[in-house]
């Protein structure tokens, strides 16, 4: 039996993989807890998550509102936990803030969180704000 290429590509990908790559509509506005800076609202645009065969991931904000530190795939680090997807992007600048998605698997919404403090009493805080979407397109 003659296996293709093609057919060789496609069973090699897991179902897991394929899976894996994730958009959700996002929102931006409100104070930032480690500034206190009022942010503007930025309009819609669309949170990024792709994982590579090796099962690493990838993540950026596009859209024409998009934050710059997170407008360029970076590594990203995802786990999952009660029903949440978390995933924590390593900004593109060291100046930036840092944050993290708490997405829910069923893709009805989620927050973003956003590291407070100095090491070693760092935290993660829920961002207040009008709302994010973070909802599954």
């Amino acid at each position: 039996m003659k296996i293709s290429a093609l057919t060789l590509a496609f069973a090699l990908v897991s179902p897991a993989a394929l899976a894996a790559n994730q958009e959700w509509d996002y929102q931006l506005s409100g104070v930032s807890p480690a500034s206190g800076t009022q942010r503007p609202t930025s309009g819609k645009n669309i949170a990024e998550l792709n994982q590579s065969k090796d099962g690493s991931y990838e993540f950026r904000i596009r859209g024409n509102t998009a934050p710059s530190c997170y407008k360029s795939f970076r590594t990203a680090q995802v786990e999952k936990a009660d029903g949440t997807l978390i995933i924590t992007p390593e900004p593109l600048f060291g100046s930036c803030e840092r944050i993290r998605l708490v997405v829910k698997v069923d893709g009805s919404g989620g927050v973003q969180q956003q590291l407070i403090g100095k090491k070693p009493n760092q935290s993660w805080q829920d961002e207040e704000v009008q709302g994010y979407g973070l909802t599954a397109r």
